[in-house]
């Protein structure tokens, strides 16, 4: 038999530890373990069923799309440190 799937809008999902209200500290994207961190403290509240399967699934999409930008931010950096470091080490030397 198939599970159905419940609504729930209930306050319940808005509690603060659920992730749906305020928190003391704000969580800080900086790179890519933090959004794992934060994957994961989604996956424990869903099995908890501390949050809902459709804000786990838009959590989960919207680290993804954040992942990808970290990933694009970082490759960014380091071919502006390589430009930079041929500009002003190399001066038209070869190896």
């Amino acid at each position: 038999m198939k599970k159905k799937s419940v609504k729930n809008d209930s306050a319940e999902d808005l509690r603060p530890e659920a992730g749906g209200g305020a928190r003391k500290t704000q969580v800080r994207f900086k790179n890519l373990g933090d959004v794992r961190r934060f994957m994961a403290r989604v996956l424990n509240d869903l099995d908890a069923d501390i949050i809902t399967e459709v804000k786990a699934r838009t959590l989960g999409y919207l680290c993804s799309v954040l992942r990808d930008v970290i990933k694009d931010s970082d490759l960014e950096a380091r071919v502006s440190r390589l430009e930079r470091e041929i500009e002003n080490g190399n001066n038209g030397e070869t190896r």
